[in-house]
């Protein structure tokens, strides 16, 4: 196998800022240059209009096609090229999310955030914060 990866995600849903409760998954398998993306959920209730799949990207949303909602339940197929997601100029490696929404309204969500994208944040924003940098232990301590 050539540089094979597999993620599998779960969905929640989102009114604003509130996490809700998990209503599916997502599925990510990438080989040799190409990423087959697979979404599926239940207990999604809309209007009569379908919903986007976005993949979520740094300061962007890449279409990537719409999900059909029947009885409640969804079925989403993608593929795309690993260094080129959607024509986007993204590679898949800076994509750190998948998120479903009405097309030009976000504030309903259905979205996934990729647990090594979190862990990649952490790191970067407690890199500066080593013993070196906060100064003597003992002396935190005593401050407290």
């Amino acid at each position: 196998m050539t540089n094979y990866r597999r993620l599998i995600s779960y969905i929640y849903a989102y009114e604003g800022e509130a996490k809700g409760k998990n209503i599916g998954f997502a599925k990510l398998e990438s080989r040799n240059g190409q990423c087959k993306l697979s979404v599926n959920v239940k207990k999604v209730y809309v209007g009569s209009s379908d919903l986007g799949v976005y993949l979520l990207a740094p300061g962007k949303e890449i279409f990537l096609g719409s999900i059909f909602i029947r009885g409640g339940s969804g079925e989403f197929r993608a593929a795309v090229a690993v260094d080129n997601a959607a024509d986007s100029g993204c590679s898949m490696d800076q994509c750190y999310g998948l998120t479903i929404h009405e097309k030009g309204e976000s504030w309903r969500a259905y979205t996934t955030i990729w647990e090594d994208a979190v862990a990649q944040a952490a790191e970067l924003e407690l890199a500066g914060v080593t013993s070196e940098s906060r100064g003597n232990p003992d002396e935190q301590i005593h401050k407290k």
